[in-house]
């Protein structure tokens, strides 16, 4: 209890810091409260993969939509036990507003429970979802609602996420959900040892299930309450279908419809699969395409002001840096063309994680709160704020 109400005193601490507050103060601070909160996550998104996203569909002087939002920030991605962090430590923090180690979902660097801003939304009656073009279950949205020692551990997060009665699960995984002697809706057989189906599991308890584009765009979002829709073995293919903006699209008709709110995640996952590779094409064509999921959110927001969006990232993949000119090094991707005519190129350091800090922007109720430089875990401070 002394160590919650320790963080918790440091954490409204860095809020009033952000709000240039003296907190001896008499002067009340205001936080304003939402109803609905969307939270964006590009999985190995850094400010070059923004750029280059911005330069090849709206040129040099144009803003993507996750660009044009009032506020911006720069999270720190640092793990506990590391200065490079890996995407479960990374979205443990965010969710949790906890560092943890790499690898480590939904616990302390101790390996003790904590609570997500999920679970604690679903509390107040809220509706849920996790959207990705990954596994479900991989390390970025199991770290909303499982807790496990591992990140490999996907049948058991699997399960997990079935049990937290997430409303709307979208994106690849197939195969954790279903037992060895199974094959659903594609080729591989299921990877889950125990024996049970967890998609009949999850239609038992009111889940819709759809695992193609065509059943998924038949789904009638005034009509369904809960949604599983798993399209893909592992990670969805490209091109994603249903799309990105797609799932986005679904999942907010049917979460908005609880007069509550809503929180949810939508991970544009493999970003960063192609940023391992140093594939730039991939790497921009995925950043453009979460971009088109943001527009989505932001158009909502724009109505529904009770909403906060949200974009960031875990941390930056590949050390990628664009440039107009040819630096004529080895590996170097492009040219790419601008709208403009103009050409730029695509160079990386590393098939790697990197320690970069990452751009967050946002707009709506406690946004102002996400300016700034600060560690990761100020998301999770600032939407719990916001919800309560």
């Amino acid at each position: 209890m002394k160590n919650t109400a320790l963080r918790n005193s440091i954490a409204l601490l860095s809020i009033l810091a952000v709000f240039g507050c003296d907190p001896s103060s008499s002067d009340p601070v205001t936080i304003e409260k939402a109803t609905n909160i969307i939270l964006f996550i590009g999985d190995g998104m850094g400010e070059e993969h923004r750029k280059a996203a911005s330069w090849i569909t709206v040129g040099e002087t144009g803003f993507l939509a996750m660009d044009d939002m009032p506020t911006i920030g720069w999270a720190q991605t640092r793990s506990a036990d590391n200065p490079v962090t890996d995407s479960a430590a990374a979205a443990t923090a965010m969710s949790t507003g906890v560092k943890t180690n790499n690898g480590v979902i939904g616990l302390d660097a101790n390996l003790n429970f904590v609570p997500t801003i999920l679970e604690k939304a679903k509390l107040q009656g809220k509706k849920t979802g996790l959207v990705t073009t990954t596994q479900i279950t991989h390390a970025t949205p199991a770290a909303f609602a499982a807790h496990v020692v591992n990140r490999n551990m996907m049948t058991d997060i699997a399960e997990q996420i079935i049990d937290a009665q997430v409303d709307v699960i979208l994106g690849g995984g197939e195969d954790e959900f279903l037992p060895t002697t199974d094959i659903g809706c594609y080729p591989q057989a299921g990877e889950r040892a125990d024996g049970r189906n967890l998609i009949d599991e999850a239609v038992a308890v009111g889940y819709t299930y759809v695992c193609d584009s065509a059943s998924f765009s038949a789904i009638d979002p005034i009509s369904t309450d809960r949604l599983l829709g798993l399209f893909a073995d592992e990670g969805m293919s490209r091109p994603f279908s249903p799309s990105l903006v797609e799932m986005t699209y679904k999942a907010i008709d049917i979460l908005s419809r609880n007069p509550a709110g809503f929180f949810l995640l939508v991970e544009g996952g493999q970003i960063d699969w192609a940023s391992h590779s140093n594939d730039a094409d991939n790497a921009i064509s995925d950043t453009v395409e979460l971009d088109k999921a943001v527009k989505a959110a932001r158009d909502y927001a724009l109505v529904n002001d009770d909403t906060l969006v949200i974009v960031a990232a875990d941390h930056e993949t590949g050390g990628m840096s664009v440039s107009l000119s040819s630096s004529g090094a080895p590996g170097e991707d492009g040219p790419f063309g601008m709208p403009d005519g103009k050409l730029f190129y695509v160079n990386w350091s590393t098939s790697s994680h990197t320690a970069a800090d990452v751009p967050v922007t946002s707009m709506g109720p406690s946004s102002e709160l996400l300016t700034g430089n600060y560690e990761n875990t100020q998301l999770y401070d600032v939407m719990r704020g916001a919800f309560n």
